[in-house]
């Protein structure tokens, strides 16, 4: 008996001194792994100063994107291209950030293609004659506006002061314009961005915007919609020569042109010619007394459409002078805001409006 007590006493024993062995051990263990693996403090580290992803760079008065500088304080030009067929393709026509597109004698159409950054543009063309009425929408955009020759009609405007402009026709206004010889006259008539630009400066011409100027239009900051709008997915303005549709991508999110029944491109870099926006503007065309050279109401107010991503709403349109901006408003008398980027404008006879098409 006394044996078997002893035996269970050595058994309890052994068992207490396993348990509090293996007690050490776990807390020896917990303790080396504290010490292999100890607790970093983070240091309390300089936040990296924040870059500026902007830095040299101004919002364009044209597009409302961001460009240099230099570029967006430089006056544009407002150059006169020819747009019958045997005149299309254009050259540079894809560096503008504004197209004006404004019916001419005949039912032909005239482009006017207004460029920020010209200087670096080596061929722009075909140079086509002024109609007084470009010259009004180019001197919103403070341009220099460039022609080659014009109806005796735009004499008195373009004689003006505040009228900056090189004229190819006189003796190819120092060597800014030449004659190729892809295309016959009067189709072949070209211009040069940084003789255009040595011209203006030897003229004496202002080559910056005045200080404070105000953007020609309102973008908007986060894009513009129209959410309220109706579908426009091709745009017909109606011109009855070239007959240009617009079809809107909405993968790219931008409408391309096309016209005489096939993509309008840029003749140098053969890319379509696309924008963010159009504005279509319904005016009065009449005749002057010689019953051929028409006349546009430029000045007053009248209606019109704008489209972007694919929408358009009915808009009024507002110009107070000759030479002052053409404002634009919706339907509750709000400006409008463009989406960033370039845009067409249409200049359309109020009498046929019924000939545009909206899909």
């Amino acid at each position: 008996m006394k044996a078997r007590i002893i035996l269970i006493t050595m058994t309890i024993c052994a068992i207490l001194t396993l348990i509090c062995g293996c007690g050490k051990e776990e807390k020896k263990t917990a303790k080396e792994t504290k010490t292999e693996n100890p607790v970093v403090e983070e240091e309390n580290e300089e936040p990296e100063p924040l870059v500026n992803p902007h830095k040299g760079q101004k919002k364009s008065l044209l597009t409302g994107l961001w460009v240099k500088k230099s570029v967006a304080k430089k006056r544009p030009i407002a150059f006169m291209m020819g747009n019958t067929s045997e005149a299309a393709p254009q050259s540079g026509i894809g560096k503008a950030s504004v197209v004006y597109e404004i019916p001419v004698e005949g039912g032909i159409t005239r482009l006017m293609a207004i460029i920020e950054d010209y200087k670096k543009v080596d061929k722009i063309g075909s140079a086509r004659s002024c109609r007084y009425y470009f010259v009004h929408y180019a001197m919103e955009y403070d341009a220099i506006y460039c022609h080659f020759g014009q109806s005796k009609y735009a004499l008195p405007v373009l004689r003006k002061d505040s009228v900056n402009n090189i004229n190819g026709l006189e003796n190819l206004a120092g060597k800014a314009y030449y004659r190729s010889n892809e295309r016959k006259a009067p189709h072949n008539a070209y211009a040069v961005g940084e003789k255009l630009y040595n011209f203006a400066k030897n003229k004496g011409y202002r080559l910056n915007h005045e200080k404070n100027v105000k953007s020609h239009f309102r973008f908007a900051k986060k894009g513009n919609s129209l959410k309220n709008g109706k579908k426009a997915v091709t745009i017909k303005p109606g011109y009855r020569i070239d007959q240009p549709v617009f079809t809107y991508n909405k993968k790219k999110g931008q409408y391309y042109r096309s016209q005489y029944g096939k993509p309008h491109v840029d003749q140098e870099s053969k890319k379509q010619l696309r924008c963010k926006n159009i504005i279509m503007q319904f005016v009065d065309i009449g005749l002057f007394n010689d019953k051929k050279s028409l006349v546009i109401d430029t000045v007053g107010t009248g209606t019109g459409i704008f489209a972007t991503k694919g929408k358009y709403i009915p808009i009024r349109w507002k110009k107070d002078s000759e030479f002052d901006v053409t404002h634009y408003y919706d339907g509750n008398g709000k400006e409008i805001r463009l989406n960033k980027g370039k845009t067409w404008v249409l200049i359309v006879d109020r009498s046929k409006m019924d000939q545009v098409s909206i899909q």
